[in-house]
């Protein structure tokens, strides 16, 4: 693969070679609107990257509007390929940046105080199914199975808040859970949070089952600023990702090839 410098002069990070290339060959008409795009192991062999690598520059593409991702189907070159629309693009990502600031905001004045209560009040089966919550994560981790990490992520979440016994603090965090589920947190993809999230969790976890509630509270205030700042870069990657992109016209002559040598995929 070629090096390719961004417009600021400093060299492109994978992601956004793999990012640059695909739209490259969609204004090119070698990927047509319509198309399904090869799956993010035969990319990732195409480009000679990671599946991370690849993750991200297809979710670059799909908060672009280059892409669109359909569950279970995989992603596909949208019907119009949008020209020069950075404003409102960097719009709608100062608006994600922003819903995830209140949403962390409110999860660390409030969760804290559920894994507080939840290592006082935890019986053997909420334990045992933190623990078993975390084993998911970690496993789905190692298997590289986004969705299994996810909903294991949840089913942790879920847990504290029920070993807390009160009720009402479960209806309030089944709301937080709603909107996390349709903010930013779901919408970023990213493998350091993957990476740093059961980790934070096993300390939860120890806390909670030696029934340490202040050193639960504090590992779960930790955990909650860690994921507001993986994410907060996640989003700063996004937008350096995104504004580097060629700007033409969908009608631009085709230019040498870059990235992959010219081969189809």
């Amino acid at each position: 693969m070629s090096k390719q410098r961004g417009g600021n002069g400093q060299r492109l990070k994978v992601n956004e070679k793999i990012a640059r290339e695909l739209r490259n060959r969609i204004r090119r008409s070698e990927l047509r609107p319509g198309d399904q795009l090869p799956p993010e192991r035969q990319l990732a062999g195409f480009f000679g990257a990671s599946r991370g690598s690849v993750r991200e520059a297809l979710r670059a593409l799909e908060l672009s509007g280059v892409i669109v991702s359909r569950q279970g189907g995989g992603n596909f070159v949208t019907e119009a390929l949008p020209g020069g629309a950075t404003q409102p693009l960097s719009q709608f990502l100062e608006r994600q940046r922003e819903h995830l600031l209140d949403l962390s905001e409110a999860r660390q004045m409030f969760e804290p105080r559920l894994a507080f209560l939840a290592a006082e009040r935890a019986t053997e089966v909420d334990i045992d199914g933190l623990r078993r919550a975390v084993e998911e994560q970690e496993r789905g981790l190692q298997d590289d199975d986004v969705e299994a990490v996810f909903n294991a992520d949840r089913l942790f979440h879920q847990t504290i808040a029920a070993a807390a016994r009160n009720q009402t603090f479960i209806t309030l965090h089944n709301y937080l859970s709603d909107l996390v589920r349709g903010g930013p947190h779901e919408e970023i993809e990213n493998g350091s949070r993957r990476t740093q999230s059961p980790i934070d969790h096993r300390a939860i976890y120890d806390a909670v089952a030696s029934g340490d509630a202040p050193a639960a509270s504090a590992a779960m205030l930790q955990h909650l600023k860690n994921v507001e700042g993986i994410l907060l870069d996640a989003l700063r990657r996004y937008q350096g990702a995104i504004a580097d992109l060629p700007r033409e016209s969908a009608s631009a002559q085709p230019g040498p090839e870059s990235a992959g040598g010219g081969a189809a995929l």
